[in-house]
């Protein structure tokens, strides 16, 4: 049966440190055996972990893209993935130039529709995998 419940929370840049958002994720991450995270700042909860920003905990540093098709690379197969992108275009610019990067048309591009980043993800999740997606509007993962 499926269980909704809606509950008020001050935002937070941070996505998981959000109490009520943190502790939805920590559920899941309690029965996971192997996580993703190509977004993780400096949550290094998941078993792989990802963030641009090099100052970062993540154990990657890498495109977020990139990581994936690495991950790919490697056989890794996820019973979850989180999946917290930047959620709107000036996120996206701050993320870039915060590390040193070059803004372009194609990585704006991309963070606004992560089509190529759900089709990596699709291929790293086992039968039963789990994504929890997080977004202003998410629109989940489709197919």
């Amino acid at each position: 049966m499926l269980k909704m419940r809606r509950e008020w929370a001050m935002r937070d840049a941070d996505t998981f440190n959000i109490p009520v958002i943190g502790a939805f994720v920590k559920g899941y991450l309690r029965t996971s055996k192997v996580s993703i995270d190509p977004f993780a700042r400096n949550k290094a909860w998941a078993t792989y972990t990802n963030d641009l920003n090099p100052d970062t905990q993540a154990e990657f540093h890498m495109e977020a893209l990139e990581f994936l098709e690495l991950l790919i690379q490697r056989g890794v197969v996820a019973d979850l993935v989180l999946f917290d992108p930047p959620y709107s275009l000036e996120q996206c610019v701050r993320s870039y130039q915060g590390v040193g990067r070059k803004v372009t048309k194609e990585n704006t591009q991309s963070f606004c529709f992560w089509t190529e980043h759900r089709h990596a993800i699709s291929r790293l999740l086992g039968d039963d995998g789990i994504v929890l997606s997080f977004g202003w509007n998410s629109s989940g993962m489709g197919k």
